[in-house]
C-alpha cells in the first residue's frame, strides 16, 4: 500500500513513465508476490489465499472498492471544486455536500428491511453498484455556474448507491467462509475497504493535477511571475486557485484565475469519467463473479 499510493501520488510530479514511479509500481508487484509466496508456505498464514480465490467472496470485497472510487473521492474533493471553481463559501459548500450524505443513515436500514421482506441481498448490492455508476455519470452536470437543483439528484443517487450496500456486504461476505476464518476474512475485507479509499483518493488527486498541468502548461507561460506549471497544478488540484493567482500581476490576475478555473473544471470532468469507468468495470467484474457457481465455505486447513 505504501509503495502503490506513493507511486500514484508522485505520478503527476515525477511523470507516470518516470523511473521513480515505475520503480514504485514494480516494487508493489514484487512485495505482493513475496507476501503471497510466504503466506502459501505457512502452516497458519495471516491470510489464507484460498479465501481470495473464492469468487463470490472477492466479488463482495470489490463492492466497497467501487464505493471508494465513486463516493469517497467525491466526499473528499467535491468541496474543493465547489469553493475553487464554483466560488462557494466554505459554509455553502458544506451545506451542498449534505445532498451527498443526508440519506446515509436511512438507506442501510431500507436495505435491511428489503432483505427481511424477501428481496435478494445480492440484488440490492447489484443495485447499489448501478446507482453509483449512474450517480457519478450524473455528476458530469456540474459546472462553475450550475443550478444546484440540477445536480442534487445525481448527488443523492451517488450517496444512495454507497449507503444501500453498506449494511449488507460484510454479513454476506462472512457467510461464505467457515466461522473459524471469519476474523481473517473480515480483516481482508476491511483492508480492501480502507486501502481502496487511500488508493482512490490518491488516484483522484494525482490525475486531477496531471490533467490540470496539461491544460495550463502553455497558457501559464504568458503570465509573468507565475509559478512552475507543476506547482500551480498541484495547488489547483487541492482546491487552491487564489494562491497561485497572487503571484501574477494584478492586471493579469483576473484572466489568470479564469484560466485556472477553466482548467480545473475541465480536469474535474475528465477525472469523473475515469472514476465512472472504474465503477462500471467493478460492477461488471462483481456481477460476473457473483453469477458464477456458488462458493462453498473453505474448510479449515
Amino acid at each position: 500500500m505504501l509503495l502503490l499510493t506513493t507511486g500514484i501520488v508522485q505520478g503527476s510530479q515525477w511523470g507516470w513513465a518516470g523511473p521513480g514511479v515505475l520503480g514504485l509500481f514494480a516494487g508493489t508487484i514484487v512485495v505482493l508476490a513475496v507476501f503471497a509466496a510466504v503466506e502459501k508456505r505457512q502452516e497458519h498464514p495471516m491470510l489464507d489465499l484460498s479465501i481470495v480465490a473464492d469468487r463470490r467472496f472477492m466479488a463482495l470485497c470489490l463492492v466497497p472498492v467501487a464505493g471508494s472510487f465513486g463516493f469517497v473521492t467525491m466526499l473528499t474533493y467535491l468541496p474543493g471544486y465547489l469553493t475553487a471553481a464554483g466560488g462557494y463559501s466554505s459554509c455553502a459548500a458544506g451545506a451542498t455536500m449534505l445532498m451527498l450524505t443526508v440519506l446515509m443513515p436511512v438507506f442501510p436500514l431500507v436495505a435491511a428491511r428489503l432483505v427481511a421482506k424477501g428481496v435478494s441481498a445480492m440484488g440490492v448490492i447489484r443495485l447499489s453498484l448501478v446507482l453509483l455508476v449512474v450517480g457519478v455519470a450524473g455528476l458530469e452536470l456540474f459546472d462553475p455556474a450550475v443550478d444546484l437543483a440540477l445536480v442534487s439528484l445525481p448527488m443523492v443517487i451517488t450517496g444512495t448507491g454507497y449507503a444501500l450496500a453498506a449494511g449488507l456486504v460484510d454479513g454476506r461476505a462472512l457467510e461464505l467462509v467457515a466461522p473459524e476464518r471469519a476474523g481473517m476474512a473480515a480483516g481482508f475485507l476491511n483492508t480492501m475497504r480502507l486501502g481502496s479509499e487511500a488508493v482512490a483518493v490518491a488516484v483522484y488527486g494525482s490525475l486531477l493535477a496531471t490533467v490540470v498541468n496539461g491544460r495550463t502548461q502553455d497558457g501559464i507561460a504568458g503570465y509573468a511571475g507565475a509559478d512552475d506549471p507543476t506547482a500551480v497544478a498541484g495547488a489547483v488540484a487541492s482546491g487552491n486557485i487564489s494562491g497561485p493567482a497572487e503571484h501574477v500581476t494584478e492586471a493579469q490576475r483576473s484572466s489568470f484565475t479564469d484560466l485556472l478555473v477553466h482548467a480545473y473544471d475541465g480536469a474535474f470532468h475528465t477525472v469523473l469519467w475515469v472514476l465512472g469507468g472504474i465503477c462500471l468495470a467493478l460492477l461488471v467484474i462483481s456481477t460476473a463473479l457473483l453469477s458464477g457457481r456458488k462458493s462453498e465455505r473453505a474448510e479449515v486447513g
